[in-house]
């Protein structure tokens, strides 16, 4: 009875991959190319991912899949938001339960919002798609996002994937 109680217990399996941002288009970025994250975006970006995979995984309800050995294949495919699926491939071969992607939109230098999705792995289906607004460029601002998005959305009552 006790192997029963451990895996009743043990949470589902998670990839957190890679953030991803996306800025607004202009006339401009047709002659000169759309430009990435700024290098202080880009550590908020991974700032993100660490701490979607720390809060996540210590509330139980989640086991973080280590993704290291995708690394390659993540970059290849990003951004994920137009690989038409890819996340759920890789998922499958990290022998993940659910899959999360995440989308960091800067709507303008102050507005940022904070998009995630869950996917699950052998059904190929959405099953959580939430948000938050950001309100700032800052450290502070995108980790206040995210430990609201975590506490009020992805691990709010009712939740359960």
């Amino acid at each position: 009875m006790t192997a029963f109680t451990a895996v009743a217990d043990a949470g589902q399996k998670l990839a957190v991959f890679p953030i991803d941002m996306s800025f607004p288009q202009s006339e401009e970025d047709f002659f000169s190319g759309t430009k990435g994250p700024t290098p202080d975006e880009q550590r908020r970006l991974d700032m993100v991912q660490a701490e979607l995979k720390k809060l996540l995984g210590a509330n139980g309800r989640y086991d973080i899949v280590d993704t290291t050995a995708l690394t390659e294949k993540m970059t290849a495919v990003r951004p994920f938001y137009t690989c038409n699926g890819c996340e759920v491939d890789l998922g499958s071969e990290a022998k993940a339960d659910l899959v999360m992607t995440g989308l960091v939109d800067k709507i303008s230098e102050t507005h940022l919002s904070l998009n995630v999705a869950i996917v699950d792995v052998a059904k190929g289906k959405l099953v959580s798609n939430d948000s938050v607004l950001i309100q700032g460029n800052t450290d502070e601002s995108w980790m206040h996002g995210v430990r609201w998005l975590s506490k009020n959305r992805l691990l709010g009552e009712g939740k359960s994937q």
